[in-house]
């Protein structure tokens, strides 16, 4: 990653979190929370992506497409176990829902969740938090 990149990703965000929190009608900590959990926020860093290239608003709809499309391949019962779960985990851990959003965020629990629901929803709530421990902790080792 280059200088660029480092100091001029930092601004892009910042702006686009502004226009999210006007279109959305949100608070720009919703809107920080918006840009950190879409993949896309990942790429904002790729040096030969180039995302930062993008206008503000057009950042914007790319950033609504992914989360779209997101929204749109997780069926309801997955999604409905995913956000079970998360409280499940957070209620256990004695920390609030959004940290642990983060936490699964930056572990990819979500993904690992997702993927495998047709496995976990089957198993009890106690193992399913175990297995989120061991998969925390194999992740903090990479």
């Amino acid at each position: 990653m280059g200088v660029y990149e480092e100091n001029i990703v930092p601004v892009k965000i910042s702006r686009l979190a502004e226009c999210i929190s006007t279109k959305k009608h949100i608070s720009l900590d919703d809107a920080l929370v918006y840009i950190y959990s879409n993949p896309l926020y990942k790429e904002l860093y790729n040096e030969g992506a180039k995302w930062w290239y993008l206008s503000t608003d057009a950042l914007y709809e790319e950033f609504e497409r992914v989360r779209k499309k997101l929204i749109s391949e997780v069926s309801r019962p997955a999604f409905e176990f995913y956000t079970y779960t998360l409280e499940k985990y957070a209620i256990s851990k004695g920390i609030g829902g959004l940290q642990t959003f983060a936490l699964f965020k930056e572990y990819d629990v979500d993904e690992f969740l997702l993927n495998h629901y047709d496995l976990l929803h089957t198993q009890g709530t106690g193992y399913v938090l175990d297995e989120i421990d061991r998969f925390i902790q194999r992740r903090k080792r990479i």
